[in-house]
């Protein structure tokens, strides 16, 4: 199979170690990528998924920690846009955010973006994998499977479920694609299971301005709660881009030859990183982004080293956002993916974040599975009084019948 590559807003993932010794060969110098206006306006579209999704999981998650990947999952979901129709394949473009395109607009722009991210950093570890995995027999039409071989580089399997190594089949996969780091995604496959599509994105970067190990000591971590904590917290001084705004300081770490960066939003001891979360915009980001650019200053750098895995299943997520008749077994329409009804089941996400001196180790993996409901649409009755019939006269609330009939003439 092949492999491509990606990368998305990296204030939104991040994370870890590389091998002792740094690189292996020389860093490339770092090359722009050149889009037209039509798919800027696209990037930023991308951007108000990843922002109202993390504004809706910060909603709904009851965890102090939590780490996703909108990326992964509008990956997994724009594969999955392929095969709906109708009203459900509106609400999925609007989510994403690309209900201003066509699908295969859509489809052009991932495909481009990812041909050209391959390029820009040879030094950054990047990695994006997609597959579909269909019951052993269940009919999937050819034009679904095709689009996403094409576009999405997918890998396309029959898999028989009822083998106790389809579970581990798809479990591999997911390891092989992260670097072991996301290794379990599933549990079992339900009964009414028809078919998996699966984004894998890996990210491994090594800091541009490593920090010393040597430097590395035990200091406090304020809590949210106001308790503290002693934990390994990396130091260093040295030249980085940084603004502030208001009660907000920002700051820009970068990889490799600097085409990837962790953006890091600090807000002072008046704010919480909810009141900042909850006043995030694309816009506001788009600005704090430009004055970054060519303003930096020398930092005395205190940053934690941490590592965390995460799992989240996001369907209430996306349902609050809008998408909501692809869940719905009586109302979605995947016609574009099969002959038979199906409907979204779930969607799951789970990630992995690693910083420490060295750099940032990340993965993420989103998964759909898609389910068969043999529902048939409600159906009208006929009810018709054109034959003798009984009728009774009772109080709703209690029940007590004040009157029967029979009505054997007219």
């Amino acid at each position: 199979m092949r492999k491509s590559i990606f990368v998305w807003s990296v204030l939104l993932f991040c994370a870890c170690q590389s091998e002792e010794g740094g690189n292996k060969f020389k860093t490339q110098e770092r090359k722009d990528i050149v889009l037209t206006r039509g798919e800027q306006d696209m990037v930023e579209e991308g951007n108000y998924f990843a922002f109202n999704l993390l504004k809706v999981v910060e909603q709904n998650e009851t965890k102090e920690n939590y780490f996703i990947s909108p990326l992964s999952a509008s990956l997994a979901l724009s594969m999955t846009t392929n095969g709906a129709g109708s009203s459900t394949l509106s609400e999925m473009k609007q989510v994403l955010g690309f209900d201003a395109y066509t699908v295969d607009e859509m489809n052009t722009f991932y495909k481009k973006l990812v041909n050209e991210l391959l390029k820009v950093d040879n030094s950054t570890e990047l990695g994006i994998a997609n597959s579909i995995w269909v019951k052993e027999g269940f009919p999937v039409l050819s034009s679904f499977k095709e689009v996403n071989r094409t576009m999405y580089d997918a890998q396309v399997e029959e898999l028989n479920f009822d083998s106790p190594n389809a579970v581990k089949t798809i479990n591999q996969w997911c390891a092989d694609q992260t670097n072991g780091r996301i290794d379990k995604m599933l549990d079992q496959i339900p009964e009414m299971a028809r078919m998996y599509l699966l984004n894998a994105l890996y990210f491994k970067g090594i800091w541009n301005a490593k920090f010393e190990k040597k430097n590395t000591s035990k200091s406090d971590f304020t809590n949210s709660d106001g308790s503290k904590k002693k934990v390994d917290m990396m130091k260093q001084e040295h030249l980085f881009p940084y603004i502030t705004d208001m009660d907000l300081q920002i700051a820009e770490f970068s990889y490799g030859n600097e085409a990837f960066s962790m953006v890091v939003l600090l807000p002072e001891d008046n704010q919480t990183p909810e009141q900042v979360i909850a006043g995030l915009t694309v816009e506001k980001w788009t600005e704090w982004m430009d004055k970054l650019l060519g303003r930096e200053s020398t930092l005395d750098v205190r940053f934690p080293k941490f590592k965390m895995e995460y799992s989240r299943e996001l369907n209430d997520d996306l349902i609050e956002l809008g998408m909501q008749k692809a869940f719905d077994p009586n109302k979605a329409d995947f016609s574009k993916m099969s002959d038979l009804r199906l409907f979204i089941s779930m969607v799951k996400q789970n990630s992995f974040v690693e910083v420490n001196e060295e750099g940032t180790e990340a993965a993420a993996v989103t998964i759909v599975e898609m389910e068969y409901t043999s529902a048939a649409p409600p159906q009208v009755i006929p009810f018709h009084m054109n034959r003798p019939f009984v009728y009774i006269i009772k109080e709703k609330s209690t029940g007590a019948i004040l009157f029967i009939g029979k009505m054997g003439k007219m």
